[in-house]
């Protein structure tokens, strides 16, 4: 766990990336851990979301009204926040942005957070991507659009990714099996993607899917280096003691989440 660390208060702790770390003085970044009764997810028993987003901001030093968080819906949607104040945060499952003070959040369970920064230009992207935004590239879109809305280059580009649902975990059906590999034909013919196991459920026989390679691969395709993609090797399923997991606690899971953001230093003010 050498490329993160984990920051301890009386009232919450979060992960961050050490390469993000070294961009300190114009970006904010965290990624929560469930302890202290922190979960985001609305309605969730036993959890409090209100609670839990000022124990973030006041360990973060923000603002509670720059939070900018979208309906998640599994989608390949991002939306550029800008200006103009005309964007839709509905149906949205990444928020790409040049401003500053805008506090983006994304929230997670078992799904995979791409945290996406270019220090060159000072754009982040805070990207939820699970097996459908894994299987839409929404990672590659958030990609894109930083390289032709915003001139980034994608050498440039750092992409952090959060704890989540690791292969050993990840078990899916014939139905599942059949869409990666449909979507990934050539990447799953070069890697170790898919895997066989011993395991059945009522809907039959299941495999493994490792959607976290899937994603790096899919990152350098876009011009990505690999020193700038940066895993936090921690599965969710794992370590569901210190992080939301869906896929243990059930239907009552709650969540954790991630947020990016650029701050305003006081010479702009």
């Amino acid at each position: 766990m050498s490329d993160i660390i984990i920051n301890k208060t009386d009232d919450i702790e979060y992960l961050q990336f050490n390469k993000l770390l070294e961009f300190q003085e114009d970006l904010v970044h965290a990624y929560t851990l469930k302890t202290h009764r922190i979960g985001f997810r609305r309605g969730g028993r036993n959890y409090t979301a209100d609670e839990s987003y000022n124990k973030l901001c006041i360990a973060l030093e923000i603002n509670k009204a720059y939070l900018v968080h979208p309906d998640q819906q599994h989608t390949d949607n991002i939306c550029e926040y800008n200006e103009e104040g005309s964007m839709s945060l509905a149906k949205v499952d990444g928020i790409i942005t040049d401003l500053t003070n805008i506090a983006t959040v994304l929230t997670f369970s078992d799904c995979l957070a791409l945290l996406m920064y270019d220090p060159k230009n000072k754009v982040i992207a805070n990207i939820h991507s699970g097996w459908r935004g894994t299987t839409k590239k929404i990672g590659q879109k958030a990609v894109y659009k930083m390289i032709t809305d915003y001139n980034c280059r994608p050498e440039n580009i750092i992409c952090c990714f959060g704890p989540s649902i690791r292969k050993d975990h990840f078990l899916v059906n014939d139905d599942v099996k059949e869409i990666f590999e449909n979507d990934f034909k050539d990447i799953i013919k070069e890697n170790n993607i898919i895997e066989d196991t011993e395991y059945s459920n009522e809907k039959g026989k299941q495999y493994r899917i490792d959607t976290v390679l899937i994603n790096k691969i899919l990152l350098k395709e876009m011009g990505l280096i690999d020193e700038n993609i940066i895993d936090s090797n921690l599965c969710t399923v794992c370590n569901s003691g210190m992080f939301h997991s869906r896929r243990t606690e059930g239907i009552e899971y709650q969540a954790d989440a991630s947020l990016m953001m650029l701050k305003k230093h006081k010479e702009d003010i």
